[in-house]
């Protein structure tokens, strides 16, 4: 009983707010290999989860836009540094989490909380496909 009090207690100091540095920190991680704990998948999926909120909003706004300034306005968001870090990061973690997730490495929680992300994707493709 006290491991699940610990564990329930652990997932809820995961923190979905961006952390540049936690996120280059994890990703330097997965390019070396190192091996990964379930307290470093949860803080992966945390900031995957940041980083696709951010997406989802940003893809929403320009959804929202007239057809004519919505192409200029794609353009201007994929050349900003703070998309362009962000996209870059999604992809290292997301793929990390993609292949540890088929390769059965995240815990019960960590596996919950991974499917929750496809939500996020949804929305994604909702608001891309306006």
């Amino acid at each position: 009983m006290l491991a699940g009090i610990v564990t329930a207690c652990s997932q809820s100091l995961v923190s979905t707010d961006y952390d540049a540095s936690l996120c280059e920190e994890l990703s330097m991680r997965i390019e070396r290999r190192d091996s990964l704990s379930q307290d470093d998948y949860a803080r992966m999926i945390g900031q995957n989860e940041a980083i696709l909120k951010y997406l989802v909003e940003q893809t929403k706004k320009i959804s929202e836009e007239p057809d004519s300034v919505r192409g200029a306005s794609w353009r201007l968001l994929t050349a900003e540094p703070e998309y362009l870090e962000r996209f870059g990061y999604m992809f290292t973690i997301g793929s990390a989490l993609y292949s540890a997730q088929l390769d059965g490495m995240l815990d019960k929680n960590n596996l919950k909380n991974y499917e929750k992300l496809d939500k996020y994707n949804d929305e994604l493709i909702e608001y891309t496909d306006r």
